[in-house]
């Protein structure tokens, strides 16, 4: 019969080894590549390699954050005069796909009452010309729309795949429902340029491609090997030390 502890140790065996076959089996689906969350204060990214600026002429501060981190938010303001400049004020993102395809964006963003109510997200491979590749709009509502933090998803087109340099927008937008301006995000409210956006969270994912894969699991089964290796050794040295103590 397997000591007490030796079966222990052979069940957290178990345990890792599914982890990693786990792990190596689901890296063909999406993988993060970069990430921002605004927990440091800072506009480095937090996962992955990238860079995070304002545009439009828009400013900003830290702010608590979507899960109420006292600094987890990049909270900006200072959007256009109403009436003008549709799709130009923001904030974007650079960060390199190559070697990955399939990618998309997410994030958490927080209206306030007086903020625009319509988001449109750009792509561009040369930091010149932008496309769209999503829009959001909230109809307004006397509350829950405004002060309110919403979570998007967009899944960016088969141009952005092995990209050196990508950018993407989020940028503020007329309503689709009036003609030329700007709509609050509250029922009641006034749009106003200093109305603010909160971002959190902002996700850039992709699937690796073959060579990247093949890598990526390559590390995965060296781990797996370890481990095997490692809690075999133990088990066997355990169950050992125990016979010889048991005579």
């Amino acid at each position: 019969m397997i000591p007490k502890s030796s079966s222990a140790l052979n069940r957290a065996a178990k345990f890792q080894i599914i982890g990693l076959a786990f792990f190596a089996q689901n890296l063909c689906g999406q993988i993060l590549i970069s990430r921002w969350d605004f927990n440091s204060g800072s506009l480095s990214p937090h996962a992955g390699l990238g860079e995070a600026l304002l545009v439009g002429g828009t400013v900003a501060t830290f702010a608590a954050g979507h899960e109420g981190e006292a600094v987890g938010g990049w909270n900006i303001r200072n959007f256009p005069a109403q009436g003008r400049l549709p799709g130009t004020a923001g904030v974007q993102f650079n960060l390199s796909t190559e070697g990955y395809s399939s990618v998309g964006l997410s994030f958490q963003i927080r209206h306030s009452n007086t903020s625009a109510n319509s988001e449109r997200v750009l792509w561009s491979i040369d930091g010149q010309q932008f496309t769209e590749a999503g829009r959001f709009t909230i109809t307004p509502a006397s509350t829950g729309t405004g002060e309110t933090w919403y979570q998007r998803s967009v899944s960016l087109p088969l141009a952005t795949a092995h990209q050196a340099n990508l950018s993407v927008r989020i940028v503020s937008d007329f309503d689709l429902g009036t003609e030329g301006r700007y709509l609050a995000s509250r029922l009641g409210s006034s749009y106003s340029t200093s109305g603010t956006w909160r971002f959190d969270n902002v996700n850039f994912s992709a699937v690796p491609e073959p060579e990247e894969y093949a890598a990526l699991s390559a590390l995965a089964l060296l781990g797996l090997g370890f481990w095997r290796r490692r809690f075999g050794a133990n088990q066997s040295s355990l169950v050992t030390r125990e016979r010889s103590e048991s005579r």
